[in-house]
């Protein structure tokens, strides 16, 4: 399910809830410049752990960062596709077994979107 979220300081918001919110200080970590540290520690996105695949988050053109989220106790993980616009941070998770580059193509389509319709 995806969810947009703001990228400003007020508070962060959803399109519609895609299984848990992401906290203005998880937002900090997807946008920040710091790019090293969450490759060796990972990332937690509305409290989930998750592993960092690809991050072109910051370079032009490219505007994604895929992720996989870590299992707890043999729990299903799933793969998220983050993308950025110049006001907004769209976030798609999978579902059980979708392939991340299905869920990397539908982000990117919405946020290229989002950028055409100046947003």
């Amino acid at each position: 399910m995806p969810a947009a979220v703001p990228i400003t300081t007020s508070p962060v918001r959803a399109a519609r809830k895609w299984g848990g919110g992401a906290e203005p200080a998880e937002v900090g970590v997807l946008v920040g410049k710091d790019r090293s540290s969450f490759f060796v520690n990972g990332l937690t996105l509305g409290g989930q752990k998750c592993s960092v695949i690809r991050d072109s988050l910051l370079q032009d053109g490219e505007f994604t960062m895929d992720l996989r989220t870590k299992s707890s106790g043999g729990a299903p993980t799933f793969n998220i596709t983050v993308t950025m616009t110049a006001k907004t941070l769209v976030l798609l998770m999978g579902k059980e077994g979708v392939h991340g580059g299905m869920i990397n193509k539908k982000c990117y389509e919405m946020a290229s979107h989002l950028r055409r319709s100046q947003y």
